[in-house]
């Protein structure tokens, strides 16, 4: 053989292994721990590392790209290494920015630490037999579920079944704990401390109709808001509805002679509707008229201009969701106490 041919296939030999899938081993060497403390990471033993050890192992694992081999993990531990998350109906039939950007969130957390998301739908709020069907098959080692009611009869269904779940959202005290949200109501006024800090002093709120705490709770926020400064909303400034009904308030309030300062709104997407009102009837949003949402989401930053909201943190909604769905799959139930994750300003030119 050549020199030329020797050089051509040491060259084929450097190009695979520069290839090749970077290892456990790769990581280990590039956060500076061992393969056992990634391991560890990797499947949620927070007992035996430091969240900063925690950060580290993150960051090599998102630099290298690196993915664990689940077929080898499937076959040690038995697991199907898939969580499942079950949307609701609301959340299909819906435009929602945010659920995409939730969904996002969460991929990627499962994927960090080598588990893949399994999505469903049922949208029967009575007994589930799909929940039952996907524990009895092992297709799924945990289920996560969101847009759920304090006395949710999913969690409920899971919870005789001894099976391990998280909620994006809070639940019964007699239920397990096994819940993360964020404060609905301290979100809204936060957001009503930074309008009336610039100015704002006429306020109307459009949010969405239905019984779910989370909009009570926003409904709840703005008023509290309002209240803390001196300020009242009359019945005609409040407004919660669905569909047509939505714009058509929005248009009404908008047409008044004396028209609010700020529209405040439940989520984005109803935000972005009131920002298409405005256009429609010459009003410059974030001149002469503030609008808000609550989300933070993808919908918000689409519109002209951009959203002013309250952002709803999914990354970190997302992995702790994950970390809890691993903590109790190894060794639950873990008995832990819900979490509320903390609110952000998003800051767009609407407001």
């Amino acid at each position: 053989m050549s020199d030329t041919a020797d050089r051509g296939e040491m060259a084929e030999t450097d190009d695979r292994r520069s290839a090749r899938r970077p290892s456990i081993s790769d990581v280990a060497k590039l956060a500076g721990v061992s393969r056992q403390t990634v391991s560890n990471v990797l499947n949620g033993r927070t007992d035996y590392f430091s969240t900063q050890t925690e950060a580290r192992v993150t960051a090599a694992v998102e630099t290298l790209g690196y993915r664990p081999n689940r077929a080898a993990q499937t076959l040690r531990s038995r697991r199907s290494m898939q969580i499942g998350y079950h949307m609701s109906g609301e959340e299909l039939d819906t435009v929602k920015g945010f659920t995409l950007s939730f969904l996002q969130a969460l991929v990627k957390a499962a994927a960090r630490r080598g588990y893949q998301i399994l999505v469903f739908a049922h949208t029967d709020s009575g007994s589930h037999p799909v929940f039952t069907d996907l524990i009895n098959r092992g297709n799924v080692d945990a289920l996560i579920v969101s847009e759920s009611q304090v006395d949710d009869p999913r969690v409920r269904l899971l919870a005789q079944s001894h099976f391990p779940f998280v909620s994006f959202g809070r639940l019964a005290p007699d239920l397990p704990q096994q819940w993360v949200d964020i404060d609905n109501a301290a979100g809204m006024a936060t957001l009503m401390d930074h309008l009336v800090g610039k100015g704002y002093r006429r306020f109307a709120y459009i949010g969405a109709e239905g019984d779910e705490y989370w909009k009570r709770e926003r409904l709840h926020g703005f008023t509290m808001g309002l209240e803390r400064h001196g300020l009242t909303a009359t019945g005609r400034d409040i407004f919660e509805g669905s569909g047509n009904a939505i714009r058509e308030q929005a248009r009404r309030v908008l047409s008044r002679r004396n028209r609010p300062d700020a529209v405040v709104t439940s989520s984005d997407y109803i935000a972005a509707i009131v920002v298409n009102v405005c256009h429609a009837l010459g009003l410059q949003v974030g001149r002469d008229i503030a609008v808000t949402g609550f989300d933070g989401g993808a919908m918000g930053l689409i519109t002209e201009p951009t959203i002013t909201s309250v952002r709803i943190p999914v990354e970190k909604i997302a992995g702790e969701l994950i970390d809890r769905c691993q903590a109790e799959i190894g060794g639950g139930p873990t008995g832990r106490p819900g979490v509320v994750i903390p609110t952000e300003i998003l800051h767009g030119g609407s407001a």
